[in-house]
């Protein structure tokens, strides 16, 4: 069984605020396919006890937000992480990271991640897209975003601007100057790699 070391929840931790600019135009809430409504459905309505026991790990519990808007916290499923990181086989009904509010009672989205290695992955009509690397992920990687909103609708973003995450000391991070769209990276993918690559270690 997979367990997050210390090591790996501090580097996390460190690296939650990583950025660049605010992207001029945000993309506006769609009606959600039927394929994902019914995701929605079976995921939104967990309990935290549910989450966990479906082995979701928040940590470090740490709720993401920037001036785009939050990401709340991510909880990894560490199993399903390294299966679809590297590989590139995105499974559209397991995602391996749930968003959740920061009280972490209440599934707020869903997210998927992969390898730039793995290719552009499309769920639900939307192509992810490739966002820059950080530590923990050096390169280049593709995550999609979909925040659950009101009337069976949809939002694909980075970050959700009518979602806020309570203020966190020293937790800004300097804002680069220069071209791009993106604005914070977290550490959960670090957490994602480190359960493929302590995965694969396992099984050789």
């Amino acid at each position: 069984m997979f367990r997050i070391t210390r090591a790996a929840i501090l580097s996390c931790a460190a690296i939650v605020g990583l950025v660049s600019p605010v992207a001029a135009d945000s993309p506006a809430p769609i009606d959600a396919p039927a394929e994902f409504a019914e995701l929605r459905a079976q995921f939104e309505s967990m309990t935290r006890a549910q989450w966990e026991e479906a082995g979701y790990i928040a940590n470090p519990p740490v709720c993401i937000s920037s001036p785009a808007g939050g990401m709340g916290v991510h909880a990894v499923n560490p199993t399903l992480a390294g299966a679809q990181f590297g590989s590139g086989d995105v499974d559209a009904a397991n995602p391996p990271v749930l968003l959740v509010d920061a009280t972490q009672t209440r599934v707020i989205g869903l997210e998927w991640e992969s390898a730039e290695s793995a290719g552009a992955f499309t769920l639900f009509g939307q192509t992810a897209p490739l966002l820059p690397g950080h530590p923990g992920i050096p390169t280049p990687h593709y995550m999609l975003h979909a925040y659950f909103r009101t009337n069976g609708q949809v939002l694909f973003a980075e970050f959700d601007p009518e979602l806020t995450c309570p203020a966190m000391p020293n937790a800004a991070a300097p804002q680069p100057s220069g071209g791009g769209g993106w604005l914070v990276v977290t550490g959960v993918a670090f957490v994602a790699l480190a359960a493929a690559s302590m995965g694969k270690r396992r099984s050789n």
